[in-house]
């Protein structure tokens, strides 16, 4: 699906203060984009929530994000420091990814695995039974754009800005943040700032492919003691 821009309109009140709600995502899509409000003074500042969870923050009239939705989820900004009494536009520039989340390989343990595309799993080491006893042997066959080399792992949080180890990608990276972490971690370039670039709540679902061609592209920052899941193919 192209990208599809989302609008939601708002009135600032007295104190300048102001919601967008943009619309539910549909049942089966996963929208990811950045959001911006148009005409914003520099000193306005917006807290991004998605389904209750707080994803992060965007100032002015700048675009911030990406940030991504399931249908479970609707994204909302809650804006400060705008004009009181005055009219906004927020924009989402929500390209569906859900095709790609839907289809992608569950996850792996912490590991490098190489492979030509055919993986021979040998005998099953206990009989299967399906409508009678059936013996199971047989090999498993990769799809050709997933074959080669699978790298997972996850980087510690320090508070300063973490580079990704250094990973050949031929797909992309997908990230994710465990339910364990106390903190959300902001993803991004060589100079992600906390509360900006792509924000990863605990427990919130893994991104979709992030179509870099390599996993030291990408930097993060993050409390302390935190960690950042990746996954690299």
């Amino acid at each position: 699906m192209p990208i599809i821009p989302q609008h939601s309109t708002a009135t600032a009140d007295v104190s300048g203060d102001a919601i967008f709600m943009f619309p539910d995502v549909p049942q089966g899509e996963l929208w990811s984009g950045t959001t911006q409000i148009a005409g914003a003074p520099s000193t306005a500042i917006g807290k991004v929530t998605g389904g209750g969870e707080y994803f992060g923050e965007m100032y002015g009239p700048g675009s911030y994000g990406p940030w991504t939705c399931g249908n479970s989820q609707r994204l909302s900004i809650a804006a400060s420091g705008l004009n009181p009494h005055t009219q906004y536009e927020a924009v989402w520039h929500a390209d569906d990814k859900g095709d790609q989340y839907s289809t992608y390989p569950a996850p792996v343990s912490p590991t490098t695995v190489s492979g030509g595309g055919t993986v021979d799993i040998g005998n099953f080491p206990a009989v299967q039974t399906v409508d009678g006893t059936v013996g199971v042997t047989g090999t498993v066959t990769t799809e050709p754009s997933l074959a080669g080399v699978v790298t997972s792992g996850q980087v510690t949080m320090t508070g300063s800005i973490v580079t990704l180890p250094a990973n050949a990608a031929v797909q992309g990276v997908t990230l994710s943040a465990p339910a364990s972490n106390g903190h959300p971690v902001s993803v991004g370039g060589p100079l992600v700032t906390a509360g900006s670039g792509m924000i990863l709540s605990p427990g919130q679902a893994p991104t979709p492919v992030l179509p870099v061609a390599n996993s030291d592209l990408l930097s993060a920052i993050g409390t302390a003691g935190d960690v950042l899941s990746f996954l690299v193919t």
